[in-house]
């Protein structure tokens, strides 16, 4: 595999084939990333993408919710 630098930010490698690294494409859409400096502000869910969570949150109370509720019905 090769590997170049992100054309948009310069410091995340990527493929070859590939245009813009997670960082960015996060970025342009309008999506917090764990990557964030300021980590004081909101996080969106990464299941849902609509909810917010905290930075500690793997997922939202809602999806959170939903998954044991699956879990429960098993």
């Amino acid at each position: 595999m090769k590997y170049k630098k992100c054309p948009r930010c310069g410091l995340n490698y990527i493929l070859l084939n590939e245009e813009l690294c997670k960082v960015c494409i996060d970025e342009m859409a309008g999506r917090k990333s764990i990557f964030d400096e300021d980590n004081d502000s909101d996080l969106i869910c990464p299941y849902c993408e609509k909810n917010v969570m905290d930075i500690d949150d793997v997922m939202c109370a809602e999806c959170r919710a939903k998954r044991t509720k699956k879990s429960d019905d098993v």
